[in-house]
């Protein structure tokens, strides 16, 4: 039995879902594309644009990007940080042991 979706994700999920599918078609409108001019340019379905645009969570996330590259959105996602993590994994190297050296003379 095949895994929804629907079943996992939380409420904040599916409104970000439902939000990027708007971006994703309020793009493809400004540029006058139909949904099967989208699907042909990104290389996914029609079945798939239509997915996308409605945010739906039972898409890819290699057909959700090739569609935000298509129409430019892509660097948006580019520019995402997490501080709090980058915090962390500085604090993390700060504190990992370092390998002593060995003073013996490995010269056989």
């Amino acid at each position: 039995m095949q895994r929804s979706e629907s079943d996992f994700a939380s409420p904040g999920t599916f409104k970000v879902g439902q939000h990027l599918g708007g971006l994703v078609r309020q793009a493809r409108l400004a540029r006058n594309w139909t949904r099967q001019e989208l699907a042909e340019r990104s290389r996914v379905s029609l079945a798939t644009v239509a997915r996308i645009e409605k945010g739906s969570l039972s898409a890819s996330l290699g057909a959700w990007l090739s569609v935000l590259e298509l129409l430019g959105l892509l660097p948006l996602l580019s520019g995402l940080r997490d501080p709090s993590s980058e915090a962390l994994l500085d604090a993390t190297r700060a504190k990992r042991a370092r390998r002593k050296q060995s003073n013996k003379d490995l010269d056989f």
